[in-house]
């Protein structure tokens, strides 16, 4: 920590600090990562994520279906006339204080989906949600959480063909393979390009899950801002592998002094691990609380977390040098 910068980011307001961390990261990654290969790869990540024309109209009309429901006709009244006063206003970054009333979490519209807005965006518990085609930015009313020191967790009996876990190595599979199972609405494929963005600015990260063979059979993508990881797309051909493999982050995670695992409040996994649910001001004060913890950069996972967690196992992370627990690197190792 003898670096004059981190001490800077201590100094500086939350709402600050997420900007400033992109500047440094990209200080330090312009001489690698050329603007022709990074617009080159994102080209080839649009193509990639791009939907047919049926499956477009699928999802169109499963948002039709949703907003336009009796039950939601207010609620989606209340959205739209609070976009159209953004639009008018020109207005201030959205607060979670301030979301729209009776809504499930309407904050306003995403104004940008560059990675430093979204990584502010992040740290001020804001995720980019797509609404009728439009960006915007929510933070549901709960979230569903744990700590990473509360692990293992949630590991059964269950057959599994999970063999390997890996974090960072093949995000680009992991987001193509969570959009191809996940048919929510309020995706959207230019919010999952976005995510991959911050994948290269290093706030977004994968873990894979893989069979004896090299398939991928689970994973997830998550967004880590200060000691917070909010995982965002979840993709399981073996629920079970995808248990051990969050087992195995949350290890990691508390290696690195990660303070809490955030998660979709109605998934499959969530209910699976037990999370607890806090309210959204609760989890305002952990992104306050712990803006200068985790880790930045692209990970690598422990050499000893790389085997999944197994029921029968009393797998406990190893302690390691002090020396070796902290730190804000491009490649986490």
């Amino acid at each position: 920590m003898s670096d004059p910068r981190f001490f800077e980011l201590a100094r500086m307001p939350l709402n600050q600090r997420a900007v400033r961390i992109a500047e440094i990261f990209n200080s330090g990654a312009a001489e690698d990562d050329d603007a022709p290969s990074r617009a080159k790869r994102r080209a080839l990540r649009a193509e990639a994520l791009k939907e047919s024309p049926s499956a477009f109209f699928a999802r169109r009309i499963r948002e039709l279906r949703h907003w336009g429901s009796p039950r939601r006709v207010g609620e989606t009244t209340r959205i739209v006339a609070r976009m159209i006063r953004d639009w008018a206003a020109n207005g201030a970054f959205p607060s979670p204080g301030n979301h729209t009333p009776g809504s499930s979490g309407f904050c306003g519209r995403a104004a940008s989906l560059a990675p430093d807005y979204l990584a502010e965006a992040y740290s001020r518990g804001l995720a980019p949600r797509n609404f009728l085609g439009v960006a915007t930015l929510w933070s549901p009313a709960t979230r569903a959480v744990l700590r990473p020191w509360d692990f293992p967790r949630g590991l059964t009996h269950a057959h599994t063909e999970a063999c390997s876990i890996s974090l960072d190595e093949s995000f680009d599979d992991v987001l193509r393979a969570s959009a191809g199972q996940d048919p929510d609405h309020r995706r959207d494929p230019w919010i999952d390009l976005a995510l991959a963005d911050l994948f290269d600015a290093g706030f977004a990260h994968s873990l894979e899950v893989r069979d004896i063979d090299g398939a991928l059979i689970a994973g997830l993508i998550g967004v880590a801002i200060g000691g917070v990881f909010t995982i965002e797309r979840l993709y399981a051909r073996d629920q079970e592998a995808l248990t051990r493999g969050v087992n195995s982050l949350a290890f990691q995670l508390q290696r690195w002094n990660f303070a809490l695992i955030d998660m979709p409040a109605t998934s499959e996994l969530a209910r699976s691990l037990r999370c607890a649910n806090i309210s959204r001001s609760a989890y305002g004060a952990e992104l306050a609380g712990n803006g200068c913890g985790g880790r930045h950069g692209h990970w690598r996972i422990s050499m000893d977390f790389r085997q999944p967690a197994r029921s029968s196992d009393s797998f406990l992370p190893q302690k390691v040098p002090a020396n070796q627990q902290m730190g804000h690197v491009r490649d986490a190792v």
